[in-house]
């Protein structure tokens, strides 16, 4: 009997543990430096959020994501100043090239998009009603 309690108890906490754990976030940063070795442009995707942050260490007036196979922009768009936010909900999940054009120089990296997290949510509302389906 004692054994049947202890097993018991033993799969209630395992079960309580494994429920509460979450997806853990993921935060990619890319960095790209000039042939001087200095960081010319940081790239922060946090997969919790719906933007990126843009960082480049000279003012930038545009910048273009590039689709590697076609090199045509998928999105574009003018700045002012040293930073701006992508909008992840525009582009599809992918690798990408981006180029930032500053008054002197084109800097140009290749960046991986997360999936966004309105897309995220409505997987897993898409998964969880398939789950509840009944025939």
């Amino acid at each position: 009997m004692k054994n049947a309690v202890l097993t018991i108890v033993v799969s209630l906490v395992a079960i309580v543990t494994f429920a509460q754990t979450k997806e853990a976030p993921q935060r990619m940063k890319y960095v790209t430096t000039g042939p001087d070795g200095s960081v010319a442009m940081t790239i922060i995707d946090d997969t919790r959020e719906d933007l990126m942050k843009l960082e480049s260490a000279n003012a930038f007036y545009k910048y273009q994501i590039l689709d590697p196979r076609t090199a045509e922009p998928v999105f574009a768009s003018d700045n002012q100043g040293k930073t701006c936010e992508i909008d992840k909900t525009k582009l599809a999940a992918g690798t990408y090239n981006l180029k930032l054009y500053t008054s002197n120089f084109v800097i140009t990296s290749k960046i991986t998009v997360s999936a966004s997290r309105k897309l995220r949510n409505a997987i897993r509302e898409d998964a969880v009603a398939l789950n509840n389906y009944e025939d």
